[in-house]
């Protein structure tokens, strides 16, 4: 795989952008990707009713120079990740297959992740947090319970992290941001007025940013000190909504651990956390 990610997490970044026909022609290599891998473009075209030059045209529009070359790299790919190229329809009427489904999908996008995220970048998002005086999460809509969860996470390491409950709030918090602080932005599109707002006013202030996002060349993205490229195949499950924050909470739990990893002091303040939280609880050494 390249570091765009694997045909699957392609297809699924770029939905938005496709031509109707080329969402037909999507919807039916999402849903048979195992009889893809055999199929040729006027096979394609019929079974998605739309034509070959479509076909050859969704295909450079991946990235790809020739429907041949799509093809292989799918092979490669099923070889190469657990799980297999088959996705089964999520229905009621078969729960166990939908588990395994949505199983398979989440799997592979993890290791679509992996593949997405340069090290070197990892390892440069993590500093920006260590040195950072204060961090501060911005997001909207359903990316906001992810941000919150980031923030408290790097608040156990004794980090003065913090997330406000609303995007609002949130544009006001960045109002006063310097330059010692950071910016992390958690945004699966890269698209949004209000966190461009927030990216104006974090370049103002000169404030570094991360943006944790699908789309690595997304506005925000375009304008980040450091972008963390995650994978999707949301559409894969569900062609209507965005509606998981897997590979970004993945992300997110790397950077902490690595945090942890790095704290001297972490020790000191895993016991100050137990103490303030743990008899909330009541029972020892229990926090969630």
């Amino acid at each position: 795989m390249g570091t765009k990610g694997s045909v699957i997490n392609v297809i699924c970044s770029l939905y938005d952008r496709f031509s109707e026909s080329e969402r037909q022609i999507a919807d039916f290599v999402l849903a048979n990707q195992a009889e893809v891998l055999s199929m040729t473009t006027r096979e394609i075209a019929a079974a998605s009713t739309t034509s070959a030059p479509t076909v050859s045209r969704f295909v450079r529009t991946l990235g790809y120079s020739s429907f041949a070359e799509m093809r292989a790299m799918m092979k490669l790919e099923d070889e190469d990740i657990p799980g297999g190229a088959s996705a089964g329809a999520i229905s009621i009427a078969e729960p166990r297959a939908a588990m395994e489904t949505v199983l398979t999908a989440k799997v592979r996008e993890l290791y679509d992740t992996l593949s997405l995220i340069d090290e070197q970048t990892l390892v440069g998002a993590v500093e920006l947090i260590e040195r950072a005086h204060s961090i501060e999460f911005a997001a909207v809509g359903n990316s906001i319970p992810a941000a919150l969860s980031a923030s408290f996470l790097l608040a156990q390491l004794g980090i003065r992290s913090s997330c406000a409950p609303t995007t609002e709030a949130m544009m006001l918090s960045t109002l006063a941001m310097r330059d010692e602080d950071l910016l992390i932005f958690i945004s699966k599109s890269g698209h949004s007025k209000r966190l461009s707002t927030m990216m104006d006013n974090a370049i103002a202030a000169k404030t570094p940013t991360i943006v944790i996002t699908n789309i690595p060349d997304s506005p925000l993205a375009q304008r980040a000190t450091c972008v963390l490229h995650a994978a999707t195949r949301d559409r894969m499950l569900n062609s209507e909504l965005p509606f998981s924050h897997n590979s970004i909470n993945y992300i997110i739990e790397v950077l902490f651990l690595l945090l942890c990893s790095k704290a001297a002091d972490f020790d000191a303040h895993s016991g100050a956390m137990w103490r303030a939280l743990g008899d909330d609880k009541g029972v020892e050494h229990e926090v969630f």
